[in-house]
């Protein structure tokens, strides 16, 4: 059993029936059919519908949005419950209830069992009243009645400029529930559900002013501390963190605990921007979890690990200082050199480059990675460009993709575009298929393969070539080979480290080489370090091969001196 959940016979048994019946919430249970199996008090009142009338009813007969939601009819719910797929976002509409009347209420659908949907529903009248109706609908977040990340964003920037122009501090608090995930494929997304807003109550009564609290995203949220320097920032986050190792929600016959991991930044210590605040409590957070959960981190304290490498990183892309290096790729029959990977680097003058390793994990947990892709993939398509300018063959260069590049179809354009540039300057010697190959790995495809191939399209329509990398591992969905024009197969390094003492490793790869084969892809074996590793995937029939055996990385950039 999970630290997070502790036994504590002290307190009574309450039933998942009474919990839901006690919350100042609607809640409506529904079967299969649409049919319903459960009202709490709450929402009996607020719909002035008898709980006895109530039961065996549609759903549909009883909450009436207005007008008519398809989301609430019998085949959704049934889909729904199938799929198991709750859906927890809020809508704000109004409702028809039993005595005729219409009432403002967001209300969601989650799923508490196999067999049972339920509506949760909070009552919004009452801003009508006091003239707060005419606040956007969606500026707080419907499951935990916190400003929502767009509001508290929008708070940040309003006190960030006050604070500036007073030239006082604040400090913000990047608050993360450590193992939720955990909490939610335990016991249920309904418990998770309500797990987050007992929490969210919970802290706002932990700060002065609740109204600077909102929920940043999932079960991360959002503490902005006005007037208070990084110092009583942190006292501020210590007492949170203290009084939330006290909480906990009854669930069934157990008290379920959670932790909290806290990153801490302060203007104008972490920087001049909000974005630059952000970023550093996002950073903090980070070293937070990383350094083993339920603890605070701070950028005082964690200078020269996470937070500097990000800093480091974000300096570099600013100077123009993310380059690529460039590693042989060698047909392992032959001996020859057939292609080359560009790696990213930073470098810095008089000092050794900084290898990805180190930086990448920064990079895609603060979202620069389409920034760093950006730069070595148009950097090596100009590396192209001069080699066949010079009289060489073109060859294939191979640059890694991201997810998160794809998701920007400007940077996806910039990099067709000087694509296009270079490949005119080259003329006749590069042809229809280009030699820029663009390598991704399995768990950044999507699931969906039709959304992958349109975001792929853009490329492979103008003739770059596709590369899977880190085959072998996680998803390994044949699918890809099937639907998607892939050229080659990059097998996972830790498999061909293994490959040569180890039977079961062997086997693997020889049925990746076969699938490879049957479908005419050229398959690469990285990390070769060893003459035993290379004679062993020579004689599997593997292709090409790439690793410390053949040659380090090399950067030739002449403006840097390394």
């Amino acid at each position: 059993m999970s630290d997070s959940v502790r036994d504590k016979p002290a307190r009574p048994y309450i039933s998942s029936e009474q919990l839901l019946n006690n919350l100042s919430d609607g809640v409506i249970g529904v079967d299969r059919e649409g049919r319903v199996t459960f009202i709490n008090q709450a929402a009996s009142l607020l719909l002035n519908q008898p709980r006895e009338q109530a039961s065996g009813q549609t759903l549909s007969a009883i909450f009436q949005p207005q007008p008519d939601n398809q989301s609430l009819d019998t085949d959704f719910i049934r889909l729904s419950l199938a799929k198991e797929q709750p859906r927890t976002s809020f809508t704000s509409q109004r409702v028809k209830t039993a005595d005729n009347q219409s009432r403002l209420f967001d209300y969601s659908l989650i799923i508490l069992d196999k067999d049972t949907l339920a509506i949760m529903f909070h009552d919004l009248s009452h801003m009508e009243e006091q003239d707060y109706i005419q606040i956007e609908p969606h500026g707080y977040d419907p499951l935990t009645k916190l400003a929502n990340r767009d509001t508290i964003h929008q708070t940040l920037v309003q006190l960030h400029d006050q604070h500036k122009k007073n030239w006082t501090p604040y400090t913000v608090l990047m608050i993360d529930l450590d193992r939720f995930k955990l909490i939610n494929d335990s016991h249920g997304h309904a418990t998770g559900d309500i797990m987050l807003q007992q929490f969210a109550d919970y802290l706002t009564r932990l700060v002065t002013q609740p109204e600077l609290v909102g929920r940043w995203g999932g079960e991360e949220f959002l503490c902005i501390l006005p007037q208070m320097d990084l110092e009583a920032g942190m006292k501020k986050a210590e007492q949170i963190h203290r009084h939330i190792a006290d909480f906990s929600i009854h669930s069934g016959k157990q008290d379920i605990f959670t932790t909290c991991s806290i990153g801490v930044a302060n203007y104008p210590q972490d920087g001049k921007a909000v974005s630059d605040i952000l970023r550093s409590a996002d950073a903090a957070l980070y070293e937070a979890k990383r350094g083993g959960r339920n603890r605070i981190a701070s950028s005082l304290e964690n200078r020269g690990s996470f937070l500097g490498i990000a800093t480091q990183l974000e300096n570099a892309l600013q100077e123009n200082r993310i380059i690529p290096a460039y590693q042989p790729i060698v047909n392992l029959q032959t001996g020859q050199v057939v292609a080359d990977e560009a790696l990213a680097r930073i470098v810095n003058p008089g000092t050794a480059p900084v290898p990805a390793k180190q930086f990448i994990d920064a990079a895609v947990h603060l979202q620069l990675a389409h920034r760093i892709d950006f730069e070595v993939s148009r950097q090596a398509i100009m590396h192209c460009s001069d080699s066949v300018r010079r009289g060489n063959n073109p060859h294939p260069h191979f640059v890694n993709i991201s997810a998160e590049l794809l998701r920007h179809p400007d940077l996806v354009q910039g990099i067709l575009n000087t694509a296009l540039e270079q490949c005119k300057v080259c003329g006749t010697r590069i042809g229809s298929e280009k030699p820029l190959t663009i390598e991704i790995t399995e768990q950044a495809l999507l699931h969906n393969l039709g959304d992958t191939r349109e975001i792929l399209a853009p490329f492979l329509d103008f003739g770059l070539r596709l590369a899977i990398d880190d085959f072998g591992v996680g998803y390994s969905s044949l699918n890809y080979l099937a639907d998607l024009p892939v050229s080659f197969l990059k097998i996972d390094g830790t498999l061909i480290q293994r490959v040569a003492s180890e039977s079961r490793i062997r086997a693997i790869i020889k049925g990746i080489q076969s699938i490879a084969n049957d479908l005419e892809l050229i398959t690469i074996g990285e990390y070769i370090e060893n003459q035993q590793t290379l004679e062993t995937l020579r004689e599997i029939g593997v292709n090409w091969g790439q690793g410390y055996y053949f040659g380090k990385p090399q950067i030739l950039h002449e403006r840097f001196d390394i």
